[in-house]
């Protein structure tokens, strides 16, 4: 190898290493990000109404009968700092509840319906099927509200897409919803349970 070979591996050498050194700056990040309005973190000294009017804001959006925001554009993600909120929390398509804390028991949801999904629509041939899109995780919930004939809990009444994460229910988890007329069960799926824990039964129908 030559001498001239040997300069210019040595010159490449030294310019790797001195951009090694001395990195581009990156750009700093804010902290807390910048979120879109869509994007709400509450803390527990927010008012109780400026919380629930958001919560039901997103639902008239993206909830209600007849599978109301199906297809809706909107996108709502609801993010709750550790503490206790006595607040209820209607889950429409493309929105997402969550507890920011270490544990589940770090958030509680204590309103008397708390975190709850009803089924889409009231027809009995359709029911839950399609209640879908849409996400909780992560928070405690004390909700006793006696839903339909004397079943009382945390209703998730959803079929696929729907996913309930790491949540602690104080009380019977209710997977389903009967029709106000005659108590018929209406039509449910399935949806996905991960780290679940009930002080109280798991109810996904009647036999």
């Amino acid at each position: 190898m030559t001498l001239f070979h040997n300069l210019v591996i040595s010159t490449c050498l030294l310019v790797c290493v001195a951009v090694g050194l001395n990195p581009p700056e990156a750009n700093p990040q804010p902290n807390p990000p910048s979120w879109p309005p869509s994007v709400r973190v509450f803390n527990p000294d927010d008012p109780i109404e400026q919380i629930q009017s958001a919560v039901d804001a997103a639902f008239e959006i993206n909830g209600g009968d007849g599978d109301k925001g199906q297809f809706s554009t909107a996108r709502f993600a609801f993010l709750f700092t550790p503490g206790t909120y006595p607040v209820d929390v209607p889950v429409g398509y493309y929105t997402h509840i969550m507890g920011l804390g270490l544990s589940p028991d770090d958030t509680v949801i204590s309103g008397p319906k708390g975190v709850h999904c009803e089924e889409g629509t009231k027809r009995f041939d359709v029911g839950a099927l399609n209640t879908f899109w849409r996400a909780a995780e992560n928070f405690r919930s004390t909700s006793r509200f006696n839903w339909f004939g004397g079943e009382t809990g945390m209703l998730w009444a959803v079929s696929q897409a729907s996913p309930l994460r790491r949540v602690n229910v104080d009380g019977d988890l209710l997977l389903f919803q009967a029709a106000e007329q005659d108590n018929e069960i209406t039509i449910d799926n399935s949806t996905a349970l991960v780290y679940e824990d009930e002080n109280g039964v798991l109810v996904a129908g009647y036999s």
